[in-house]
């Protein structure tokens, strides 16, 4: 049961992430503009988001599809953290969110990959 909480909460977060980026919010393009990325990339990345989040979803029923998700999501997250803490040259603690989502995927994958043994 915890392991579908965690699945919806991280898939919902994702993608509420992604359709900001997508979208080009005000405030987000701003944030991207500190990274030094083009905007092409935050679209991309918006669209990564948008497809783990519903790939995370289907995960709830198929292990397979999480274990993927949740390996996307690190992997974006590993990117985010990167981007606020030397690309940006931010705080440590803008990346908190990034962490905690990074970490919340490798425990949907253990835990996916744990069950099927």
């Amino acid at each position: 049961m915890i392991s579908i909480i965690m699945k919806v909460c991280l898939a919902a977060f994702m993608f509420a992430g992604g359709v900001i980026k997508v979208l080009h919010i005000p405030f987000q393009v701003e944030h991207w503009r500190h990274y030094q990325y083009p905007l092409w990339f935050l679209t991309l990345t918006g669209c990564l988001e948008i497809a783990g989040a519903f790939i995370m979803a289907w995960g709830i029923w198929n292990p397979n599809l999480a274990v993927a998700a949740g390996i996307l999501f690190f992997l974006l997250m590993m990117g985010a953290i990167h981007a606020h803490i030397f690309r940006a040259r931010q705080s440590v603690f803008t990346a908190i969110p990034a962490a905690v989502c990074s970490i919340v995927s490798v425990i949907i994958v253990m835990l996916e990959l744990y069950a099927g043994f």
